[in-house]
């Protein structure tokens, strides 16, 4: 059983990092730290935001939910109330981004080179 309970909590400090190396990279000055359960991350930007992010349950077909209040609403917000589902890791840092309004930025594209004449 601890060798189980382990490899959970290898896993949400993963995720966390990851997160946490997300924030690095968008730019947004925050922190990524574990929360009561079942909140395995929790992240406070310099904003004011907070994000939750929880483990969906085994009987879902999500692998987690993604909760926030923007900075200056008031608790019990939509968002806080009623979670984002997210089907995986991209889904959850779409909704990440979307909770602390991260620009996307344009997307790249890949095309042949033009053919030299």
């Amino acid at each position: 059983m601890s060798s189980i309970l382990s490899v959970a909590e290898d896993g949400e400090q993963r995720l966390r990092a990851f997160l946490a190396d997300s924030l690095a990279l968008w730019q947004v000055t925050g922190t990524v730290q574990a929360g009561l359960a079942p909140v395995v991350a929790e992240i406070r930007s310099s904003s004011g935001a907070i994000v939750w992010v929880e483990r969906a349950g085994e009987d879902t077909p999500f692998k987690w939910f993604a909760r926030w209040r923007s900075a200056g609403d008031a608790p019990g917000g939509v968002r806080e109330l009623r979670p984002r589902a997210c089907g995986s890791l991209v889904g959850l840092l779409g909704a990440v981004r979307d909770a602390l309004g991260v620009e996307r930025g344009s997307p790249v594209r890949i095309v042949p080179a033009p053919e030299q004449t």
